[in-house]
């Protein structure tokens, strides 16, 4: 049976059009990249995102020959630079550090946002997870986590916390709720700027991540109450995981690699196997555990799966410690 006139000219049509994409796209692939590449932090200088994000920037230029530029976007927990790379064009040359505050949590402490954590993102892989500890000024007569549950709880209302994400607020919610505890939050754009704070006695605790807490450490100036951790940290086995004095508090995070939906396959795999080198490169896994970050051993699909499960264990954490969306 012969097909009309009318009938093959779609065919043909349709012929070209798929061989004319799988050319653009192995073009495309060809010469990527062939400008600068713009890695966007949703967040401040000197967080663990920041320094991770610049970590990986420098082993891509190695590695592709071509400048890696890390761009912060701060502002509304994550939010305004994550919005930024959602609406960027999918070519693989805007890329996002991508955190369980602005996949996860943004989407149960709002009402609404402005993207879906898992539509308008390609979750390329994971560079690490890790954790925070809680911090008072080396005078503080605190010594312990039950401390400053307890001091709280007598003096309510004359005790403040600075967060700067999603996360670092929900390490106190958590343990207000678990505990009793009477902490009140001051909102901060980035760690810098709730650093500054604490060390001007605006608040007296402070949550802050492995990588920029170790700093603060080595200073002399601080205590470390606890880390939120499962276990103990590695590098501090003289500070206890918050869990060990109440049963069933813990809260981790984790730094990925993310992109606008849409971007080319063969692009994509440009950069997933870029990640995926860097991973199993062992100057490369030694500045990873130097940020006090547990190196990704997910592959992508595993990725994928992971940064779902944990949209799913925020949505239900974030209730659990009373905290009603914004």
């Amino acid at each position: 049976m012969r097909l009309p006139a009318s009938h093959l000219l779609i065919c043909f049509k349709l012929a070209c059009f798929v061989l004319l994409s799988c050319i653009t796209s192995q073009t495309i692939a060809q010469n990527y990249p062939k400008k600068t590449i713009v890695f966007v932090v949703p967040f401040g200088p000197g967080g663990s995102g920041d320094l991770m994000a610049r970590t990986f920037a420098q082993y891509l230029e190695a590695n592709l020959k071509q400048t890696v530029i890390v761009d912060n976007k701060p502002g509304a927990d994550g939010m305004v630079g994550t919005e930024f790379v959602k609406n960027a064009t999918p070519d693989g040359y805007t890329l996002l550090l991508t955190t369980n505050t602005t996949m996860a949590a943004n989407a149960v402490f709002y009402k609404k946002i402005s993207y879906d954590p898992l539509k308008d993102f390609e979750h390329i892989g994971l560079f690490g997870t890790a954790a925070s500890v809680a911090l008072v000024p080396k005078d503080s007569p605190l010594n312990t986590i039950a401390d400053l549950v307890a001091i709280t709880k007598a003096n309510p209302d004359k005790y403040f916390y600075g967060h700067y994400n999603s996360a670092s607020r929900m390490t106190v919610e958590m343990l207000k709720t678990r505990t009793g505890a009477k902490i009140t939050g001051i909102p901060y754009k980035a760690v810098g700027s709730a650093l500054q704070d604490f060390y001007g006695n605006q608040t007296q605790v402070l949550f802050i991540e492995y990588p920029p807490a170790k700093a603060q450490i080595a200073g002399g100036k601080v205590k470390a109450l606890g880390v939120t951790g499962p276990v103990r940290f590695r590098e501090w086995l003289n500070v206890p995981a918050i869990n060990e004095t109440y049963p069933g508090y813990e809260l981790s995070f984790y730094l990925g690699l993310g992109a606008p939906a849409g971007v080319p396959a063969d692009v994509l795999q440009i950069i997933t196997s870029q990640l995926e080198t860097a991973l199993k490169d062992p100057t490369f896994i030694a500045k990873v555990n130097n940020l006090e970050l547990d190196p990704g051993k997910l592959n992508r699909d595993q990725y994928q799966k992971f940064v779902r499960s944990e949209k799913e264990r925020w949505a239900k954490i974030v209730p659990e410690a009373g905290i009603q969306p914004e």
